[in-house]
């Protein structure tokens, strides 16, 4: 891909691509857009939690949660 800049040509590499490819290795980036959204969300009132994913949190829980003796 080339862009013109007045009279010459300069040769842009194809960022579309790369970027593409890099997407899911910027873990960090990811989380930081997450938190970035969840917060956005709780200040505009959205609840950001739903239903589903607390009986899936609480499920998980009871499974960590050693069972008492009765």
């Amino acid at each position: 891909m080339s862009v013109a800049s007045g009279d010459s040509k300069v040769r842009v590499p194809n960022a579309t691509r790369r970027i593409r490819s890099e997407r899911r290795t910027k873990n960090r980036l990811r989380e930081l857009c997450d938190e970035v959204l969840a917060s956005y969300r709780l200040a505009v009132g959205e609840d950001f939690v739903t239903e589903d994913d607390r009986e899936v949190a609480q499920q998980y829980l009871r499974s960590m949660t050693p069972k008492l003796a009765g």
